[in-house]
C-alpha cells in the first residue's frame, strides 16, 4: 500500500511539472528585461528634447563633414532612443519590419545592447542582442554578436541570421558574416555610389552611455563637389505615418516558429 501511494505521489509530481512546464517558458518568453523596461518609459518631455538633440547633432556632423576634413561626433543612447521613439517609428517606419516595435539600444564599453519588442500571433517578446563592435578598417563596421535572448531564453543565432540579412540586403546594406571564436560576426561594409570614396569611417568607440564617431572628407581625387550626404531636408522630413500596429503577414511566422523551437536551454 505504502508503495501504491509513493508510486502515485511520483506520478502526480511529475504531472504536475509537466503541466508547469509550458507556463514557465511562456513566462520566461515574454519577460521585460528591466533595462528595456526603464528605456520605454521615459517622460514624454524628456523623450522630446533628446530627440531634438540627436537632429541637432546629427544636422551639426552632416555640415562638418560636407565643410572640414576631419569629423567626429558623440551621440548618447539617450538621444538615440529619443530619436526612435519619437521620429523613426512615426516617418521612417518603412525601416523596421512590421512585427518589429520600440528598437531601444544601450551603449557600454566596446559594446552595444540592441532591444525591441516583437510581436505576432500568440508571441508578444522582448528580443535583445549583445554585440561587440569594431571597425576593423576604413568603412568597416564588425559586430561580433555575444549573446540573442527572447526574453530570457537564449536564441542560437543560427536562427535569426538569415532574417537579419534579408532585411539588411533589402536596406542596400553590404552585410557578410563570418566566425571569431564561435561567435558569429556581421561584417558590414559601406559602399559610396558611383565609386565615391569621400566619406570614410575610421573610428568608432562605445563608452558607458556614448557612442563615438570620427572619420574625414577627402576632397580631390577627381571628385567633383562635396560629400554626398542626406540633406538636411531628408534629415528633418516628414514621411507619411505607417499604421505600426498593422503586421505584414510575410515571413514573420517563421521567426516565431524560430523562438518557439529555441526555448530549448542551448547556449
Amino acid at each position: 500500500m505504502a508503495k501504491r501511494s509513493k508510486r502515485v505521489l511520483i506520478i502526480g509530481s511529475a504531472l504536475a511539472l509537466l503541466a508547469t512546464i509550458p507556463g514557465a517558458i511562456w513566462v520566461s518568453l515574454t519577460h521585460q528585461p528591466r533595462f528595456y523596461r526603464a528605456m520605454v518609459r521615459v517622460p514624454r518631455a524628456q523623450v522630446q528634447a533628446e530627440a531634438k538633440s540627436f537632429v541637432a547633432h546629427s544636422l551639426q556632423l552632416r555640415n562638418d563633414i560636407v565643410n572640414e576634413p576631419t569629423w567626429e561626433a558623440v551621440f548618447t543612447d539617450q538621444e538615440v532612443n529619443a530619436w526612435l521613439a519619437e521620429d523613426l517609428v512615426t516617418h521612417f517606419a518603412d525601416l523596421l519590419p512590421s512585427e518589429v516595435r520600440e528598437p531601444r539600444f544601450v551603449f557600454e564599453v566596446d559594446r552595444v545592447t540592441l532591444a525591441f519588442q516583437f510581436h505576432q500571433g500568440p508571441v508578444d517578446s522582448v528580443i535583445w542582442v549583445v554585440a561587440r563592435a569594431r571597425v576593423p578598417e576604413e568603412n568597416v563596421l564588425a559586430l561580433t554578436l555575444e549573446k540573442i535572448r527572447a526574453g530570457v531564453l537564449p536564441v542560437p543565432a543560427e536562427k535569426i541570421i538569415d532574417r537579419i540579412t534579408q532585411h539588411a540586403w533589402k536596406q542596400g546594406l553590404d552585410l557578410r558574416w563570418e566566425r571569431e571564436g564561435g561567435l558569429p560576426v556581421a561584417i558590414i561594409r559601406y559602399t559610396p555610389h558611383e565609386g565615391r570614396d569621400d566619406v570614410v569611417l575610421e573610428q568608432l568607440q562605445i563608452r558607458s552611455g556614448q557612442l563615438r564617431l570620427a572619420g574625414r572628407s577627402v576632397r580631390g581625387k577627381g571628385i567633383v563637389g562635396v560629400p554626398r550626404l542626406p540633406t538636411r531636408k531628408v534629415l528633418q522630413s516628414k514621411f507619411p505615418r505607417r499604421n505600426v500596429h498593422d503586421h505584414d503577414k510575410g515571413d514573420a511566422p517563421a521567426l516565431e516558429e524560430n523562438l518557439r523551437s529555441s526555448t530549448s536551454p542551448t547556449s
